[in-house]
């Protein structure tokens, strides 16, 4: 495989020869109109002589503009294949765009981050999709030449590498609304050791033990920009709303999921524990899942959300809700990510798992 940092190198490539060819055309034609102008310019005679078509003029004027832009699309398509072919080594980070904001996601460490953070001389796929109700975008890094459309509700992606350290911009350049202009990021390109440090750093914050404000706070520091940094509406719309509804009605799932929007619809208490500890273990004999994936300050903080659905006023959590709670999934400690498993193997456990009852029932 060729350098993988021939990207840049190809689009500056394609631009400079197909616009210097642009640039020769439009010259030698400007100057041929003029000497034709000039030459052939009206004269004191009122008729002039019929002009009939000249054969291998005509083909000669198909011909060439047609082999030239044949060539234009070759020079264009070598860059745009090497682009599309991601090296297999490449490290994901998923980038969701919406109205007016980039957020960063690094699926290997389960941390997001409000900036992109890459490791110099690492191969980087970035995945990138907005939400279904959200706009088009496109994601734009300008030093590195490239950029690529962002679709609500699918995922794209395109790939680059860093060959310096640097702090670079991010924009879209899709105009997606009135903050279009106001849509902007930046990407730090750090030593692989200083790369490997802030990851540390934010899994730290993100799993790190939890404190009681954050149970009686849903404002709690932690949870915003400066701390993890969690977008409550959009787990909510990841992992809730297909079942319990966008307003939490539960009409997502008529006559299986809970209401939320009244306190006697709850399986247990719609206290901030409780709906935590629904999170952590699912509901037996239902449909409601656990969320190992989902950090403990993203269970409390989906808990605090899910609370806003309540006409009524909801529960407090005293300081002992708080002490059992933490007794009983050690949140005082640093929780660690989970693993995520493949997609393929999450698969085959799941098909195991149905077919487990019927096998053992078999004679």
């Amino acid at each position: 495989m060729p350098a993988i940092a021939l990207i840049p190198r190809e689009v500056d490539r394609a631009f400079l020869l197909i616009g210097g060819t642009c640039v020769l055309l439009l010259v030698g034609i400007t100057v041929a109109m003029v000497v034709f102008v000039i030459r052939y310019r009206r004269g004191k005679a009122r008729t002039t002589s019929q002009v009939e078509g000249h054969l291998w003029l005509e083909i000669t004027w198909t011909v060439i503009p047609t082999l030239i832009v044949t060539w234009m699309f070759f020079v264009g398509y070598e860059g745009f294949g090497l682009m599309r072919r991601v090296p297999p080594d490449a490290m994901v980070v998923q980038v969701t765009g919406r109205q007016w904001s980039w957020s960063f996601h690094y699926p290997g460490a389960g941390i997001d981050s409000t900036e992109m953070v890459v490791p110099v001389d690492q191969t980087v796929k970035v995945e990138l999709t907005a939400p279904p109700t959200d706009v088009t975008h496109s994601f734009y890094i300008p030093d590195f030449r490239v950029k690529e459309d962002v679709v609500p509700g699918r995922t794209t992606y395109l790939w680059f590498k860093a060959e310096r350290t640097g702090t670079y911009d991010v924009f879209c350049s899709e105009f997606c609304g009135k903050d279009h202009s106001k849509m902007l990021s930046r990407m730090r390109v750090l030593a692989r050791e200083d790369f490997a440090r802030w990851l540390a750093t934010e899994q730290g914050k993100r799993y790190q033990p939890l404190v009681f404000e954050a149970i009686a706070n849903p404002n709690h520091e932690t949870f915003g920009p400066a701390g993890i940094n969690v977008d409550t509406s959009s787990l909510y719309l990841t992992y809730c709303a297909s079942c319990h509804g966008v307003n939490g009605d539960g009409s997502g799932l008529p006559g299986e999921a809970r209401d939320f929007t009244t306190p006697a619809d709850w399986k247990r208490s719609p206290k901030v524990t409780d709906i935590y500890r629904i999170l952590a273990d699912g509901v037996p004999g239902t449909q409601m899942r656990s969320f190992p994936n989902l950090s403990p300050w993203e269970k409390v903080a989906s808990a605090h959300y899910v609370r806003h659905f309540l006409k009524t006023d909801a529960p407090t959590d005293t300081r002992e809700d708080y002490d059992a709670l933490v007794k009983q999934y050690g949140l005082d400690k640093i929780q660690p990510p989970k693993p995520a498993l493949p997609i393929d193997e999450a698969m085959r456990l799941l098909v195991e798992k149905k077919q487990a009852p019927a096998s053992a029932a078999a004679p």
